[in-house]
């Protein structure tokens, strides 16, 4: 099954959130992404999934 991937600036419109503030998160390791080279890529299913855990994670604390 081929996942969909993601520009930086399509995932930051699929979460929601500036597009600096998700290149930042990128920087400090805080979302799932990938790199070919110097490009940035994400994939929506794993976005996906992050949301769900991050979802629970606050429903646990």
């Amino acid at each position: 099954m081929e996942k969909s991937r993601l520009l930086p600036k399509e995932a930051a419109e699929y979460l929601g959130c500036r597009y600096d503030k998700l290149l930042q998160m990128v920087r400090l390791k805080q979302i799932p992404h990938y790199r070919i080279g110097r490009r940035v890529f994400f994939t929506k299913e794993t976005l996906s999934l992050w949301i769900e855990n991050l979802e629970r994670q606050s429903l646990q604390g």
